[in-house]
């Protein structure tokens, strides 16, 4: 038994992150981390089944790693499940990332496995490497001290026993007890964020640091208990600024501001409503602005009304609103299918009133898709100032039922397009564009 299995050993042992009475559902790619786990759990006789996933995204490459997975599980008589996505409509249909439908489809299946066949923990092959690229990946996107604490060892009825292992370790190990694996193709692209930090980032941080990924796991253990600290007091300071009133949450802004590092406190506060320390910057800024303005995150509105700040979910709108994010392809409204698309510019003005091309690079995501409002302003193409949106209806003598119909795209505050009528001097694309956010408007 080498030194490597002995830790693997303590740690599994030290976390008691498996019980005598465990079921465990082992999620097994074919690649060489959850192939080494699931070689080490089923030599320490656990009992255990396996699950694949075929995403169907490298076609036969694919195909071999189920073949490889479910070989393994046949030759040790282990329960294998396995199922095939459709991961690229999920994502299209979601708009969202590959990556991101990847992920929401095999931990929904997961979980159903669990609930049908009494697995009591899901087990994944995540390490210490994985956990050094996600705090990096974490800096880089700006999650704040949450995403500064890594991967779990635990969260929920998911176990990540490898955490205690680098991935050069695991290879060596893998080495020793001659266990077959398939490498991915997709993990030697630079297309992916987290290969371009694996590649070409982390080697340089281990150059100068060759216990980079240990001094990164302790720092995300001295920020959990930091932010178990944290949070203690912002529950503190909720029972004081914090009122419910039935959909709704207020805060009394004058009872924020006497607490020191106010920003600091507002960001934990709004941070459970889904509002990023960009948009949390922007609140904090405007409070002593005029009453009235309003945020959005993904699932709230937040309404600056002078002394206080009303946060409500946007389902409990009198209007229903939409979030575009940068992975948003299609979005329905009432009576509108919208389609997005982010592209290199060949700019092209469209002059239908159905297609609209704006420049990427002005645009502060995310965007948000409205019904028209008493009070919007636009700044029309070729003009210096703004108009009201009710003028500019006015001026088309639409109907009550057209004027029903008429949205507009928001960007930072500022009004982008009056759908299928008027787009924005300040944010049309030109020939100079770089990247243009196309929009195209279809009637349902």
């Amino acid at each position: 038994m080498t030194e490597l299995i002995q830790r693997l050993d303590k740690f599994i042992s030290s976390k008691q992150l498996i019980k005598d009475d465990d079921t465990l559902l082992i999620t097994v790619s074919g690649g060489i981390d959850s192939m080494f786990l699931l070689n080490y759990l089923v030599n320490k006789n656990y009992k255990l089944a396996v699950a694949h996933c075929n995403f169907g995204l490298r076609g036969k490459e694919s195909d071999g790693d189920e073949a490889l997975v479910k070989s393994y599980c046949e030759a040790h008589n282990i329960k294998f499940h396995v199922k095939k996505f459709k991961t690229e409509l999920h994502s299209k249909t979601k708009g969202i990332s590959i990556q991101m439908a990847a992920r929401d489809l095999r931990y929904h299946w997961f979980n159903e496995l669990c609930e049908a066949e009494k697995y009591t923990k899901i087990v994944t092959a995540h390490h210490k490497t994985d956990n050094a690229e996600t705090i990096l990946l974490n800096l880089v996107r700006g999650t704040g001290l949450k995403g500064m604490e890594g991967i779990a060892e635990v969260a929920g009825n998911k176990i990540r026993p490898l955490l205690c292992l680098n991935r050069d370790e695991i290879e060596q190990l893998v080495q020793e007890q001659k266990i077959n694996y398939r490498e991915d193709s997709s993990n030697l692209s630079d297309k992916y964020y987290r290969n371009r930090l694996r590649h070409h980032v982390l080697p340089q941080l281990q150059a100068i640091n060759p216990s980079f990924e240990n001094t990164l796991k302790t720092n995300a253990d001295i920020v959990i208990q930091a932010n178990s600290f944290i949070n203690h007091f912002i529950e503190i300071i909720k029972k004081d600024v914090l009122e419910l009133d039935k959909n709704s949450v207020i805060i009394d802004i004058s009872k924020l501001l006497k607490w020191p590092e106010p920003q600091f406190v507002l960001y934990n506060l709004l941070a459970e409503f889904g509002f990023n320390s960009a948009t949390v910057e922007d609140v904090f800024n405007s409070l002593a602005g005029q009453s009235g303005k309003q945020f959005f995150s993904e699932t709230h509105r937040l309404i600056l009304n002078r002394h206080q700040l009303i946060i409500e979910p946007i389902s409990h709108l009198p209007f229903q609103s939409f979030v575009m994010t940068q992975e948003t392809k299609t979005i329905e409204t009432p009576h509108h299918h919208w389609q997005f698309e982010i592209s290199n510019s060949n700019f092209q003005f469209q002059i239908s009133n159905l297609e609209a091309q704006f420049d990427f690079e002005k645009l502060i995501f995310p965007l948000i898709l409205r019904p028209w409002q008493q009070g919007d302003k636009i700044k029309p193409l070729g003009m210096k100032g703004h108009k009201k949106v009710s003028d500019i209806l006015i001026d088309k003598k639409l109907s009550i039922s057209e004027k029903e119909k008429i949205w507009v795209l928001i960007s930072d505050y500022e009004l982008v397009w009056v759908s299928g009528l008027v787009v924005s001097e300040d944010y049309k694309a030109n020939p100079i564009t770089q990247q243009v956010l196309g929009i195209k408007l279809n009637f349902i």
